[in-house]
């Protein structure tokens, strides 16, 4: 019995689960042409004249 160890290695079995790559790209563009659309909508209320109640 020689060199026989009692537990595997990690090393043994290769790289883990990868990783979770985070946010898919098409729902970045979706957020970010949503966040564009509202903020162009506050910026074209108050500048009309109709946001805010008249403030």
């Amino acid at each position: 019995m020689a060199d026989s160890p009692s537990r595997p290695n990690a090393a043994d079995y290769g790289p883990g689960p990868a990783a979770h790559p985070g946010m898919p790209r098409w729902a970045k563009v979706l957020a970010i042409a949503a966040g564009s659309a509202l903020l162009v909508a506050f910026v074209l209320m108050h500048t009309i004249g109709g946001g805010m109640g008249g403030h």
